[in-house]
């Protein structure tokens, strides 16, 4: 099933193999279908007692991951109407680019969940933590999967566990991550809704606009 434009499926924006690409190249400026998608993140782990700072901590990792898209595959040929293309794949795919593929994909198909939801995918994290899968202790502060959703540090410091102790990627760019994970905390969690967080994305867009390069 391939999507040519963004489209909602069941509550999600997803584009197949598009990543939702920000429009200020000097500060992160997510789009409005991140930010959706963001919120449902934030939604869902909220009510599962997860902390606004671990839950931002994540975030500020999907965002590198995947912009958080669910429909993005890191091998763009890919396509959800070949599962047996996808289980015999190497790369990632998903909000938090699950590698090999199988991992996420075979996990839905015998859990009779769909596995094209960003709401299977958010399962599948929240299986993994009580489980205790998917998780180094060898990341900043030697965390725990119950240390990381319990935690009160500051999102850049959870960002940067999560990682190393999630994610573990060839190129971590572990600045944007905490920039991102910065913005979720400020934004996201802080309850406003979509219009008002819309309306300070385009005024610090505006005011980043207006500043002057400086000089090295």
């Amino acid at each position: 099933m391939a999507s040519q434009n963004p489209i909602q499926y069941d509550g999600w924006w997803v584009e197949l193999n598009t990543y939702f690409r920000t429009t200020d190249v000097r500060v992160y400026q997510p789009e409005q279908m991140q930010i959706e998608n963001m919120q449902r993140v934030y939604d869902y782990f909220t009510a599962k007692g997860w902390t606004p700072n671990a839950i931002a901590g994540m975030l500020g990792n999907m965002m590198v991951e995947s912009s958080v898209n669910p429909w993005l595959f890191q091998h763009r040929s890919l396509d959800w109407s070949d599962p047996q293309g996808i289980l015999a794949d190497n790369g990632g795919m998903g909000l938090t680019q699950w590698t090999p593929c199988r991992k996420y994909y075979q996990w839905a198909l015998d859990s009779n969940l769909d596995p094209q939801s960003g709401n299977t995918m958010c399962d599948r994290i929240y299986y993994e933590y009580q489980n205790n899968l998917q998780w180094s202790l060898n990341n900043y502060g030697h965390h725990t999967w119950e240390d990381f959703v319990t935690s009160t540090e500051t999102p850049e410091i959870l960002a940067l566990v999560f990682v190393w102790a999630y994610e573990r990627p060839a190129d971590p760019d572990i600045e944007q991550r905490q920039a991102n994970a910065r913005w979720c905390y400020e934004n996201v969690h802080s309850g406003l809704s979509l219009p008002i967080m819309l309306s300070l994305v385009y005024a610090r867009r505006k005011k980043e606009m207006r500043r002057p390069w400086r000089k090295i």
